[in-house]
């Protein structure tokens, strides 16, 4: 990205910024999904925990003139750094008008939080999640494997009800958010054991907040955005940003640096402009060219802290 000395805070761009992050939380992903840490350096550290350390419930009456017991937690500490990325286009002649302005930049910010989504999609692999389920085209439940949520014969809830179970056997609590592919959502709203739970044709719609019921968790989470593989918009290459995918994992309720959760997201407040979720919206007026020129820019960086607090689903489909 080409960088410029010259580039001002333009406060329309940042409102439209805002309303839009106000919007569209739900193509936002990771606004809700994993805990947003904001720091106002690019660096720093943050805690990895282990769930033999989480789970720790060691508080214990004290004897008359006794010590109090210590009990060592291994958390290790590892850092962190946001890396910055972006782009920036002409947007029109000087005499554009303003709702031109307004549509590219939307544009802009709905590519940004796009980007949320794409570099959360890069953690889920099983080389960042030590516990992992696969998706199977029969009955065989064996060697870690369920049914896919696609076929006749599958049951999401049981499968989601098991690895709960097995979680909280590490964790010494429930897992309580569940991320998925939006293949994967498509195909619960269509799965025979979830519809029989619902009374009604009337009924039979399926929405995140009744598959949370179904599944007993506080958060389902959808990642809904696309990725764009060609350059500059040609020949156009428009593809899921990850498909056949879930995690079952912890949240928890606090968003700290300290604070265990599966997976993390720390984004730079200190710069100026939109701050919503280190997304910043710049502009600046190019002489060369006579156009005004929009940029978006982010810091942020996405972190595993606490690997088996987390179930990974492969092949949940298909």
């Amino acid at each position: 990205m080409l960088q410029h000395t010259d580039a001002q805070f333009d406060e329309v761009l940042t409102k439209r910024a805002v309303a839009l992050l106000e919007d569209r939380t739900d193509f936002a992903v990771v606004n809700g999904a994993i805990p947003m840490i904001p720091t106002t350096v690019f660096n720093g550290n943050y805690k990895v925990w282990k769930a033999a350390d989480f789970r720790r419930r060691n508080i214990e009456k004290r004897a008359n003139g006794a010590e109090f017991k210590r009990v060592n937690i291994g958390v290790e500490e590892k850092s962190f750094s946001c890396e910055q990325e972006g782009y920036e286009i002409p947007v029109a002649d000087r005499n554009r008008l303003e709702n031109e302005m307004e549509d590219t930049t939307a544009k802009m910010v709905e590519d940004a939080y796009a980007q949320f989504d794409i570099r959360l999609a890069e953690k889920l692999t099983v080389a960042n999640f030590k516990y992992h389920k696969q998706g199977n085209a029969t009955a065989d439940k064996g060697a870690g494997k369920f049914v896919k949520w696609d076929l006749a014969g599958s049951n999401p809830i049981a499968d989601i009800k098991a690895f709960k179970a097995e979680i909280k056997e590490r964790l010494g609590v429930n897992p309580d958010s569940l991320l998925i592919t939006e293949d994967v959502y498509t195909a619960l709203t269509e799965n025979a054991t979830i519809l029989a739970r619902l009374r009604t044709d009337a009924d039979k719609e399926i929405t995140t907040a009744k598959l949370a019921q179904f599944f007993g968790l506080d958060n389902i989470y959808v990642m809904a955005g696309a990725e764009t593989k060609s350059a500059e918009g040609q020949d156009a290459e428009i593809g899921a940003i990850k498909s056949n995918v879930a995690l079952l994992y912890y949240k928890g309720k606090v968003a700290g640096a300290t604070a265990p959760s599966a997976v993390k997201c720390f984004y730079n407040t200190n710069t100026y402009g939109a701050g919503t979720n280190g997304i910043i919206i710049q502009t600046y007026r190019e002489e060369k060219i006579t156009a005004d020129i929009a940029r978006v820019v982010q810091d942020f960086t996405i972190v595993v802290s606490m690997a088996d607090g987390a179930t990974l689903l492969t092949d949940v489909i298909g």
